[in-house]
């Protein structure tokens, strides 16, 4: 659902229904990247909730007849409205409206009450500094060590979600070991982390080369036999755990295309519905839906959708 649609308290049940379903299973869960971003950014966004609302007012009101025809005769580019579905979508309105600014006349008195002053200004473009190119780069190929040094830098806006050890983590002892040793640092392992990271360890043994040559000695040619081969701990695949689902960005990066103007009336619940099916389209057809429709009973596995 949407994050107007449910209290922050929900966040904590699926935090043990995840942790739950991770112990039953036996295996460890990496907190997704993105929406512990999401829940920092939205943290911050409250601070700045009168400035975003009055930009919102003002791109609302550059979206009526008389002021949009008087913006198409000296830009090409339209107002944006922020949506609920995204944080992303503020950003997008505050990127819009700086690069509206300059055509905006000040001095039209239906909108002069509603422009934003310059103090507003100077706080809007401090929040849009970093946080949208972490957020860009979180959909590309980045591991769990690019993550944390990109959290690490934004841990001024929000400690409680970015932190290592935030409330939202179901293992933080799995991520931080995993940090480690992609950092090179194994030897730093905490007890817990080792126990953790116990699936993903391989031992390498390098066996001595004894010298077996007559002009040794009887003691030294034993000690060495005696010698336990030196054993190095390697942790493989650790790089390949993807510190956020690609799947999740690619279904919030169309809620643009498809919560658009003719949708706004859509109730939420509907809006999700549509959603989820559109991510798994492949899984669906004309005949299942009027199966549905019909009544007909029908057996659909459901580890065949994918979650989001």
């Amino acid at each position: 659902m949407l994050p107007r649609d449910f209290a922050s308290t929900s966040i904590n049940v699926f935090s043990c229904v995840n942790k739950l379903l991770a112990m039953l299973v036996g295996v460890s869960l990496v907190e997704c990247a993105s929406h512990r971003l999401n829940r920092a950014v939205q943290d911050d966004l409250r601070n700045h909730e009168s400035d975003l609302a009055e930009v919102h007012t003002l791109m609302i009101k550059l979206r009526t007849l008389t002021q949009s025809a008087k913006l198409r005769i000296k830009t090409t580019l339209r107002p944006v409205i922020r949506q609920d579905t995204r944080w992303s979508f503020s950003f997008a309105m505050l990127h819009r409206y700086f690069k509206l600014l300059e055509h905006i006349d000040k001095e039209d008195d239906d909108i002069a009450d509603v422009i934003p002053g310059p103090a507003c200004n100077r706080r809007l473009l401090t929040l849009l500094k970093d946080v949208e190119y972490v957020s860009k780069a979180l959909q590309g190929s980045a591991d769990m060590q690019d993550v944390r040094e990109w959290f690490d830098a934004l841990l001024p806006l929000s400690r409680n979600s970015l932190t290592i050890w935030a409330q939202v983590l179901i293992y933080p002892d799995f991520e931080s070991g995993c940090v480690r040793v992609l950092h090179g640092n194994t030897y730093r392992h905490t007890q817990a982390e080792k126990a953790v990271l116990q699936p993903f360890a391989v031992t390498d043994t390098v066996v001595p080369i004894l010298d077996e040559e007559q002009s040794s000695s009887f003691v030294v040619r034993l000690q060495k036999r005696r010698k336990i081969a030196s054993r190095v701990q390697k942790y493989t695949l650790v790089r390949s755990i993807p510190p956020t689902s690609i799947i999740v960005e690619r279904f919030f990066s169309i809620v643009r295309t498809t919560f658009g103007q003719e949708r706004n009336s859509l109730h939420p619940a509907t809006l999700e519905q549509i959603l989820v099916l559109h991510q798994n389209v492949s899984y669906w057809d004309v005949g299942i839906v009027d199966c549905f429709h019909n009544g007909q009973i029908l057996l659909v596995d459901p580890t065949y959708l994918e979650v989001v």
